[in-house]
């Protein structure tokens, strides 16, 4: 037992060695070429030699940014809806309707969004397809609420149910027991739903592909998430199928799947963090 013991994690640590250490040698090249200066430029156009992965950043930090401030709110809200004020009954029936659309395939999603969201949003606010920053952000809240919601509902329902009545005693009201007491000590596992979620907004590609315009240019203004854009996973998604295996391109795509590792590293690293504190 102890000699397969060994070697599950050996097996383990060379697994998790090697993906990041592919990345790392893939994107080599971009890194010795191109360099870090890439960061900083706008335009992508590969046939030329020019690699600006800076449209991409700004899209996927904008399509972050959107999808929490809108799945945040409403995740927490609907955890403490379920948690604290549904019956038995309906909270099962909510819990198992959460679980279900967390097993929904990604592309179901971004085909319901090609469907339902762009023509609302171009209906709305008068845009010309509805493809743009804003439909990404929308459809990972969408993605990601069944992941808060659950998550945040155990969170909530774990804290002991003597503090809640210590609370009453003292004759604090619902809300002051909801606010200074519940999620004062569910707050941890809150903090772990969001940052579960944080993660899968890094990582997924096709639904946001199917959405986000694939437009290479920064925003104008900046500010403006009506616009088409350009995320570092749909860019991969786009375009790894039509690249030579080696060339300064494929490269380029690996030097974009390298930045949303580090920011996946960064966010898993915070997670442990917040927990060891």
């Amino acid at each position: 037992m102890g000699l397969w013991l060994r070697l599950s994690v050996l097996l383990a640590l060379a697994v998790a060695l090697a993906v990041p250490g592919f990345v790392v040698y893939a994107s080599f090249a971009f890194w010795t070429g191109p360099g870090f200066k890439s960061l900083f430029a706008s335009e992508w156009y590969p046939h030329a030699g020019r690699y600006g992965l800076l449209p991409a950043i700004v899209g996927s930090a904008w399509t972050l940014f959107l999808a929490l401030a809108v799945a945040v709110p409403i995740g927490v809200a609907t955890a403490v809806v379920s948690a604290e004020l549904l019956s038995a009954r309906w909270r099962t029936a909510a819990r198992i309707g959460m679980e279900l659309s967390a097993a929904v395939p990604a592309v179901v999603y971004g085909l319901i969004g090609l469907w339902v969201l762009l023509p609302a949003l171009a209906q709305l606010f008068d845009l010309p397809t509805g493809h743009s920053l804003l439909a990404a952000g929308l459809l990972l809240a969408w993605m990601i609420l069944p992941t808060l919601v659950t998550l945040g509902e155990d969170a909530l329902r774990a804290v002991p149910a003597e503090q809640r009545e210590a609370a009453q005693a003292l004759g604090l009201g619902w809300p002051a027991l909801l606010f200074r007491v519940v999620l004062v000590q569910a707050w941890p596992g809150i903090r772990g739903a969001i940052l579960l979620a944080l993660g899968r907004v890094l990582g997924e590609t096709l639904a946001v592909m199917l959405v986000v315009g694939s437009l290479d240019r920064l925003p104008k203004p900046w500010w403006n998430p009506l616009q088409p854009a350009q995320t570092l996973t749909s860019r991969i998604g786009r375009e790894i199928g039509e690249v030579a295996f080696g060339s300064l391109h494929f490269a380029a795509l690996m030097a974009c799947a390298l930045l949303l590792g580090l920011a996946g590293s960064g966010i898993a690293w915070l997670a442990h963090r917040r927990e060891r504190q």
